[in-house]
């Protein structure tokens, strides 16, 4: 590996000397030291809990609203406690409102045990806050889990864990296979999670994938936390203006953020997200008008940031994507979006895809070296789409491919060090060749058409 950053930071010098003519400051870039992948011992599931505790308390007291007294019913047939009165309250003060210690217990001081369904009711609020709740544990175990269901109340995590939890086996849940505990925000609910960790939760159904919030009008806030071994790292379904934000998404089983169907006004900054078991960072299906800024997504199994079918007028801006297993961008089927200023190298294939009709998506300024295959993909008639002003080097086949019929503006890129600067497959008529652009020692030719 530390052969290949020394020949990336050499065409790096070479590639801002070159964009010094494109208006691009000449700043050097090094490549990201890749960190060794996060090993999670299921037995001690909150490593950091302390941690983030002591970042919260030194941003010093919070100042939640007084409490208001708590009203609970359990329906034991179904094994489900409702909350239906009651703000600011915590496990305890739940506890002491069921009287049922098979429903919620302290196993030792500060460490809490979910073993019934829990409903927070519309115009409820409970926090599972440090230093008071250190960690609370969702029972979990082969063919039983419960679940945390906010339905139009809220939920506080601020400073504490929250995990999967079997008891017999005496670790977090590790097998999604055959159902797992999951926290749930729907019907107008509020989530927030601050300075957190919420890991080994959900499965592959329908509201299930461990944080999801789903439904107009809810939304929430994950910030300065970490999520990891859930289905879904975090999912959201109608959501509007929902924050994710300097936190860590690791060792998901599917995704790492996944905003879904009609999620729209999100900010998705400064998180690192790496190792999930397909993309790092998708919005899918109609998530519109969001802004994905300042991230690092590395190492993961397929993409690291997507948008598809309809992902429209979003920004993808200032991020850092490498090492992911197929491309560092995907935009496939969305339009009108920009991505601009991001430093995309190493990827197993290409650097940044734009295909399956995509149109009107503006790519410039970015940094896109040694990828496996491309730096830019037009394919699967991506029409009406812009690349310029890119510093586009040393990938290994082609600076920038086009197969596609749709129209495309190529000016102002910086080419080189690849097997071919742009490469056009054509239906037999002649292409029109890129003009503007500053091609240099790409191996078989600077613009070649087949």
């Amino acid at each position: 590996m530390r052969g290949r950053a020394v020949r990336v930071l050499a065409a790096a010098l070479l590639l801002f000397a070159a964009l010094t003519g494109c208006g691009r400051d000449a700043t050097p870039f090094t490549p990201r030291e890749v960190p060794a992948p996060v090993v999670i011992d299921p037995a001690n599931p909150c490593p950091r809990q302390a941690d983030l505790s002591a970042e919260l308390a030194a941003q010093g007291p919070q100042a939640p609203a007084p409490p208001t007294p708590v009203a609970a019913r359990y329906d034991r047939a179904a094994g489900t406690v409702t909350v239906t009165a009651g703000t600011g309250f915590g496990p305890a003060a739940l506890a002491a409102a069921v009287r049922d210690p098979g429903v919620l217990r302290e196993v030792s001081p500060g460490n809490w045990l979910l073993g019934a369904n829990l409903v927070l009711s519309a115009g409820t609020a409970m926090r599972i806050a440090a230093p008071e709740v250190r960690w609370f544990g969702l029972s979990s175990e082969p063919g039983r889990y419960v679940t945390l269901s906010v339905l139009g109340g809220r939920l506080d995590v601020a400073g504490s864990c929250v995990t999967s939890w079997d008891e017999a086996a005496g670790r977090a849940d590790t097998d999604h296979l055959d159902g797992r505990a999951y926290v749930l925000a729907r019907d107008r609910a509020q989530l927030s999670v601050d300075h957190a960790e919420v890991r080994f939760l959900g499965y592959g159904a329908v509201e299930s994938y461990g944080l999801s919030l789903r439904t107009a009008g809810t939304t929430g806030t994950i910030t300065r936390s970490v999520v990891s071994h859930l289905y879904f790292g975090v999912y959201t379904y109608e959501v509007d203006g929902f924050t994710v934000a300097d936190s860590e998404f690791h060792d998901n089983i599917i995704y790492g953020i996944d905003p879904h169907t009609g999620s729209r006004n999100m900010v998705i900054e400064r998180n690192v997200v790496h190792d999930n078991g397909k993309h790092g960072i998708i919005l899918a299906e109609d998530c519109v008008d969001s802004v994905i800024r300042g991230n690092v997504v590395y190492r993961n199994a397929h993409h690291g940031i997507v948008l598809y079918q309809r992902s429209d007028r979003n920004v993808i801006e200032d991020n850092e994507t490498f090492l992911n297993v197929a491309h560092g961008i995907n935009l496939n089927e969305s339009h009108h979006n920009l991505v601009r200023n991001n430093r995309v190298y190493h990827n197993g294939e290409s650097g940044i895809g734009v295909g399956q009709t995509s149109a009107a998506n503006v790519v410039e300024r970015n940094v896109v070296l040694s990828n496996g295959r491309d730096g830019v993909r037009l394919v699967s008639e991506a029409g009406d789409n812009t690349v310029r002003a890119n510093a586009l080097g040393n990938n290994a086949r082609y600076g920038i491919y086009v197969d596609t019929q749709g129209r495309f503006d190529i000016h102002g890129n910086s080419i080189f060090g690849s097997r071919v600067g742009v490469l056009i497959k054509s239906d037999g008529s002649e292409p029109e060749e890129p003009e503007g652009n500053d091609l240099f020692d790409n191996r078989e030719g600077d613009v070649v058409s087949r």
